[in-house]
């Protein structure tokens, strides 16, 4: 969401009908802190941001319950982000390895992939679990680069919309870390974030893959 396919305020609501399932009022001052709470920890587990945000992991647990039905109910809308499907298409076609974690759930991801006809597109499709802990911790990655059978972590490229997508991209060890900016988070969030490059959007991918690698700073902010 945000990376591949356009969030249009999903997110958002299905966070806020959690907090609500969670009994807090939509008119109350507790709910816009916590409305301000999630926002700083988008991109991670939905869990795991409502365990904090609220408190209580059996309360933050039915609200993960609401926003996944929430999620749920808008993937008949879901649409692409401009040119990923074309990306898509490239990057297999130059035999380019592709792998899709996400911080929803198995099920999102599930229904999200066949709404947008990506169900096979994809060798590796990860989403966290109890035992695999989501972004910003680098276990998604790491899986599905042991799952593809990649030589090496420098070989890899991570592409996100989201601060805790280029955390667990750092942290992985990937050679490329690209930030895109067609997600909910400002460029001032993404700038702060560990990354080899920002760009607009997925779309622009393919330009960094094709670009000379120089000087090997693979952590240096892209000016």
């Amino acid at each position: 969401m945000g990376t591949l396919i356009r969030d249009d305020g999903v997110v958002a609501r299905a966070y806020d009908r959690a907090l609500k399932q969670s009994g807090l009022r939509d008119d109350s001052d507790a709910f816009d802190e916590a409305r301000e709470a999630i926002s700083a920890r988008m991109g991670r587990p939905t869990l795991d941001v409502l365990t904090e945000v609220l408190g209580d992991p059996v309360v933050a647990e039915e609200a993960t319950w609401a926003f996944d039905d929430s999620v749920l109910e808008e993937i008949p809308a879901f649409a692409a982000v401009d040119g990923a499907d074309d990306v898509l298409d490239r990057l297999a076609a130059d035999g380019i390895k592709l792998a899709v974690t996400t911080s929803f759930s198995s099920d999102v991801r599930r229904a999200a992939l066949r709404q947008l006809g990506w169900s096979q597109r994809f060798a590796a499709e990860l989403a966290a679990t109890g035992h695999r802990r989501g972004h910003p911790a680098p276990d998604l990655l790491l899986e599905a680069i042991l799952n593809l059978r990649i030589d090496s972590v420098a070989q890899v490229a991570i592409v996100g919309d989201s601060p805790a997508d280029l955390e667990a991209g750092n942290r992985a060890g990937a050679g490329l870390v690209i930030g895109v900016r067609s997600g909910t988070h400002d460029e001032a969030a993404l700038r702060a974030a560990p990354h080899t490059h920002i760009v607009d959007s997925i779309a622009d991918v393919p330009h960094v893959l094709a670009a000379p690698r120089t000087g090997g700073h693979r952590r240096a902010v892209d000016q």
